[in-house]
């Protein structure tokens, strides 16, 4: 159904413009406003020299994409301004527009839509469809927006004398096929100092080398994972700061390299036990004997099924479990030594990580990977041969109780980001919007989509 377009009528005056002409175009797809300058020579001066000596030059018409006044119909301002001469310097300029954006085709009124679609969590793509907007032009906004605002608060967070004191780093995939992002926070205010692309030490060397090193001159501690090699850069850079090895990375390991194998070498023992007496009881030839076999394969198969159901209450909390799975679990501890004796192991690191006296700490840790070392335990034993050169950052968790936690929950909401966008080709922008989404409410606006 088409429009009635013949009696809509309209007047606007915008400083120097005035529009009273009103248009539907393009088979009613397109709204026009038509805006003509209404200044006069004798009030405008020289750009350049200062001279109120000018004539127009030329006139000229510059198309603007302006906010919808209807669905799904496009609207266009077309201003009709001034090229100015001025007869003393001879130099040429061009009457200002000012209800254009500065850095687009579009109008201010059109940015402030546009900004407030964003902020109630419509897409990119939604915001482009519902203005006949081009995506590049509302992304490059949306790129400004997020830009004034770390600006803005890098200046709030200086104007108070603020510096951070504590840091973590840690890494996190951008793409499918092993690529890399490196980003560190600031875990006192939450703020992502800088996010780069890629993991090893070259690429991390970018953040010390752009970065303002006398903003970081009060760091005392940074929270990382021992696999990453970052704590050779800090020291470098920052030779006063403390590294901290995270806690929780050392204990997903610990599940990953020592529990679970040990937990799967258990299990299989007990499949072949049951598949030993399952072919027993091929050969043998009296009941009594073949009932004992089937009993044993019987207990054989619960036990390893016990194991491959136990993962969740093996690596879980123990205060986290129901008393139900505290028994089970404390039922299969007891028929499985070397699973036990990690489990142990397991719950004493949980221990040393609630230290806050670095001497008890340097004590329980030598011990710690005394005993895991006598264990006999392969898997332990490997653990602890390639986490003790490390024993020093363990240490220092007990004077600087920090850790990479606050950064992991930052992961989840940049796999959201990813995850609903489609990935993003455009790194630079993605890390902006990393940086962005960590700063406090009142300086976000969020696409949940692209």
């Amino acid at each position: 159904m088409l429009l009635d377009t013949n009696n809509t009528k309209i007047r606007e005056i915008f400083q120097q413009y005035s529009c009273t002409e009103f248009s539907f175009e393009r088979n009613n797809k397109e709204t026009w406003l038509n805006f003509t300058s209404l200044q006069k020579t004798e009030n405008v001066c020289c750009q350049y020299c200062g001279a109120e000596n000018v004539e127009v030059h030329d006139n000229y018409t510059t198309v603007l994409k302006d906010m919808p006044i209807f669905f799904q119909i496009s609207n266009y301002a077309s201003v009709v301004h001034h090229k100015y001469k001025c007869r003393e310097c001879q130099r040429v300029f061009s009457e200002e527009i000012p209800f254009k954006y500065p850095d687009a085709r579009v109008t201010n009124r059109a940015v402030q839509f546009i900004k407030a679609m964003l902020l109630y969590g419509l897409s990119i793509s939604g915001v482009s469809n519902l203005t006949g907007i081009h995506w590049d032009t509302i992304k490059r906004i949306h790129i400004n927006v997020m830009e004034d605002a770390l600006e803005t608060r890098i200046k709030q967070l200086k104007a108070r004398g603020y510096k951070p004191e504590y840091l973590a780093v840690d890494e996190f995939a951008i793409h499918k096929g092993q690529t890399y992002a490196t980003c560190v926070m600031d875990l006192t205010e939450g703020d992502v100092l800088w996010v780069g692309k890629g993991r090893n030490l070259e690429c991390f060397r970018k953040f010390f080398e752009g970065f303002d090193m006398d903003y970081l001159s009060k760091v005392k501690a940074v929270a990382m994972d021992m696999n990453a090699a970052f704590n050779l850069l800090f020291e470098e850079y920052l030779p006063d700061a403390v590294i901290v090895y995270d806690r929780y990375h050392l204990q997903a390991q610990f599940g990953m390299d020592v529990l679970m194998p040990v937990r799967l070498r258990s299990a299989k023992e007990h499949r072949r036990s049951a598949k030993a007496a399952d072919e027993e009881r091929k050969h043998v030839k009296g009941r009594e004997d073949k009932r004992e076999c089937r009993k044993v394969q019987r207990s054989e198969n619960k036990k390893y099924k016990d194991l491959k159901n136990a993962k969740w209450a093996i690596l879980t909390n123990r205060d986290n479990l129901s008393d139900e799975d505290k028994s089970s679990l404390e039922a299969i501890l007891e028929e499985h030594k070397e699973l036990a004796t990690c489990y142990a192991m397991k719950e004493e690191m949980n221990r040393l990580f609630g230290l806050t006296e670095e001497a008890q700490a340097r004590e329980g840790w030598n011990k710690w990977f005394e005993a895991a070392k006598e264990s006999g335990i392969p898997e332990l034993v490997k653990f602890a041969n390639n986490k003790e050169k490390h024993i020093e950052g363990l240490i220092s968790h007990a004077k600087h109780q920090i850790s990479t936690g606050k950064l992991e929950g930052l992961n989840n909401k940049i796999k959201v980001a990813k995850r609903v966008g489609y990935g993003f080709r455009d790194d630079d922008y993605f890390f902006t919007l990393v940086r962005y989404i960590t700063l406090p409410k009142n300086f976000v606006l969020i696409p949940q989509k692209t």
